[in-house]
């Protein structure tokens, strides 16, 4: 198969950097499957980026100044988890080939890491696409404001076009809309998963029922 895996940084990165204990539990799983199948990974920014925008937050530099900066904070991401997988690590979708695996981040203002994760599932035409985040998954409703919320287990790509939001830099939400008309345009099954386990990628790839399927 060919497979995109979005690592959210929520669940991976720090404020400090990469989460030690989490890439320790992520690796093994990720080498697993580029073993057996063409892989992309995609990494954001996490507690890194958030922190540095509030570093920077009051000085007199434009939106896009700032996120060009979180861009070259989230290669340092990039650059760790290719050296770890010994894969290639990707800096431009012009990169990206039918054939190409590696690992791709921020490229350029005005696009999140997801939409580049989502734009390069279309270019090596993926199988699957897995958003590992850090909720289970797509729920009915806000589960921090209404204690009904369920977890919507699954649902089409029009009912993903719902939750189809801009974002901003760091504010993305689950999938911003760059990313959800790139899948559902090009109808790759889509996985949204609680990420704090990484062996849930492996059994959502098995078939297993385990937060919330696209397709």
């Amino acid at each position: 198969m060919k497979i995109v895996v979005k690592v959210g940084g929520s669940t991976s990165i720090n404020e400090d950097g990469p989460d030690f204990s989490y890439f320790s539990k992520l690796v093994p799983v990720l080498n697993r499957i580029k073993k057996e199948h063409q892989l992309i990974v995609s990494i954001g920014g996490g507690g890194l980026t958030r922190s540095y925008h509030r570093s920077i937050e009051k000085f007199a530099m434009n939106s896009h100044e700032k996120e060009q900066i979180f861009i070259e904070l989230i290669k340092s991401n990039v650059l760790t988890l290719a050296y770890l997988l010994k894969t290639k690590p990707i800096f431009s979708l012009d990169e990206v080939k039918r054939n190409t695996s590696g690992v791709i981040g921020g490229i350029k203002p005005g696009r999140s890491t997801d939409a580049n994760a989502a734009i390069a599932a279309q270019k090596i035409q993926a199988d699957v696409f897995v958003k590992l985040t850090d909720v289970n998954g797509i729920y009915s409703k806000d589960p921090n404001k209404f204690i009904g919320a369920k977890i919507i287990s699954r649902m089409s790509f029009s009912d993903l076009q719902k939750y189809s939001t801009k974002g901003t830099p760091n504010n993305y939400g689950i999938l911003d809309a760059t990313a959800i008309k790139t899948l559902s345009k090009n109808k790759i099954i889509t996985h949204i998963i609680n990420g704090k386990n990484p062996d849930n990628i492996l059994k959502v790839l098995k078939g297993a029922s385990i937060g919330t399927t696209v397709s």
